[in-house]
């Protein structure tokens, strides 16, 4: 999680200069040349306590040519509101003047970028415009007046839904409504869960008023907050859509229990936080940078599946990637959601990846060369032993699910020894020693996932051959 997040509360209009202005319903502002734009947003933290965390803005010409760089400092008041006056020149072009406001960085946990692009009309004349506004809502910033509802976002249950509200004067000064606002809020499947809450004015701000609903359960998907309030008699309503996950997911990576390359493992744990259960599609990547995420092309190495998690409950995994090609430092990255969800849940692990301890070759079995022609392969020291409530998988003897020359590399650790063994599954024919007859079972099983030792004794007529077939090979 990180440890700090904006949320900024996206005026409908923007405070600018009362003379010479114009507005437009659910678009850009409109000043005229010489006049000043105030561009600004209140800023709040997780908490939804004013913030003075720097913001900068930046501005364009509609001919792309920057007249206010992007790292331009805004005015913050304690309250949170930071703007920036910008007048525009009596010869100002006519247009799309595109500017952004900035808070945060990638680095501090959060970066937010919010459009405060304005328009400069030469045509434009305020009088008249306000003059002929027919819309209620033109009518009432006319007056002086701008009322912003937070943009809450997302949430999961067992946590609160918060909202809050901000009135603004004419001469941007927080004043208070009429009376206390209220609030209704309606779930995903148009019932109503919140009938007549009623906001609570902040201690020593005037113009301020909060609401936290506490979500024990729900329906997951979008739901609605509606608050009303009242500002020299007249009704003005805001609505905040947001959506609630009815199962959020947990990812935690308990260990990294396998770092010898090319075979990384790592055991995660996956919870099921919510009141229902639910498929969970989760991704799992390694990765060469901190920053880097899973996807695009530049994994390591990366997976991906499905499982279904009771609601309360959770499931452990053992994830393994075979792809790491090199020792060194890498990330093991998870993230998992429930498939009806849009949030992530995620951890990252930093591993150093080592390789095996490397053995002088062993002459195989018969004196006659290396398996295969060329350079005989290195060998690695062998596994552990395996837990005793584990059975064999025939020629897999590092339990990989595959029989290649990591496990050939084993058994020539073992060669022409007798029992007892550290790695009790060298004998796979389990008659006491490693001989020609276990590298025989290893090569009929060599490329696949290995088979239980149960089934050695169906197949000796075949293994025979081999053994045959190999003698005379060496």
């Amino acid at each position: 999680m990180n440890n700090f997040s904006f949320k900024v509360f996206i005026l409908l209009l923007l405070v600018f200069s009362f003379f010479a202005t114009d507005f437009v319903y659910a678009g850009y502002q409109k000043i005229a040349p010489g006049d000043t734009v105030t561009l600004g947003e209140f800023v709040f933290d997780d908490d939804f306590v004013a913030t003075t965390t720097p913001c900068t803005i930046g501005i364009t010409n509609p001919s792309n040519v920057v007249v206010v760089p992007s790292t331009t400092a805004m005015t913050a008041n304690n309250d949170g509101w930071h703007y920036y006056n910008y007048t525009a020149t009596s010869g100002a072009v006519s247009g799309i003047w595109p500017s952004v406001m900035i808070c945060g960085s990638v680095i501090a946990g959060d970066l937010v970028k919010v459009d405060k692009s304005f328009i400069i009309d030469s045509s434009m004349v305020t009088k008249s415009y306000i003059n002929t506004a027919t819309s209620t809502l033109i009518a009432e910033i006319a007056k002086g007046w701008t009322v912003t509802l937070s943009d809450f976002g997302a949430t999961t249950v067992n946590t609160a839904y918060k909202a809050k509200l901000q009135i603004l004067n004419y001469a941007t000064v927080p004043t208070d409504a009429d009376y206390l606002p209220t609030v209704v809020i309606t779930d995903s499947a148009g019932t109503v869960q919140v009938s007549a809450g009623v906001m609570t004015k902040d201690s020593n701000s005037n113009g301020s008023y909060s609401y936290s609903y506490s979500i024990t359960s729900g329906v997951g998907g979008v739901w609605e907050t509606v608050v009303t309030t009242t500002i020299n008699g007249q009704i003005v309503k805001r609505v905040d859509y947001w959506n609630l996950s009815s199962s959020p997911a947990d990812v935690t990576i308990t260990n990294i229990s396998d770092k010898v390359i090319p075979t990384i493992t790592a055991n995660v744990k996956i919870d099921n936080k919510g009141t229902a259960g639910s498929d969970f599609y989760y991704v799992y990547c390694i990765v060469s940078s901190a920053d880097n995420l899973c996807g695009g092309n530049d994994d390591v190495d990366s997976g991906s599946a499905t499982i279904y998690i009771d609601a309360g409950s959770f499931e452990n995994l053992t994830l393994t990637l075979d792809d790491v090609p090199t020792a060194g430092t890498y990330w093991f990255k998870v993230k998992a959601r429930a498939l009806a969800e849009p949030n992530w849940a995620a951890a990252t692990e930093q591993f150093i990846a080592e390789s095996g301890t490397i053995t002088p070759p062993v002459t195989p079995p018969g004196g006659g060369g290396t398996v295969g022609g060329g350079a005989p392969p290195p060998v690695v020291s062998p596994t552990p032993t395996p837990p005793a409530a584990v059975a064999c998988k025939g020629a897999d003897l590092n339990f990989d699910n595959k029989v290649n020359s990591t496990d050939f590399s084993i058994l020539l650790y073992f060669w022409k020894t007798s029992a007892p063994f550290s790695n009790s599954c060298v004998d796979i024919n389990k008659d006491r020693s490693v001989n020609s007859v276990d590298f025989s079972i290893m090569l009929y099983q060599w490329g696949g996932s290995g088979i239980n030792i149960t089934m050695i004794n169906q197949e000796r007529a075949l293994l025979a051959r081999r053994v045959l077939w190999y003698s005379k090979r060496s």
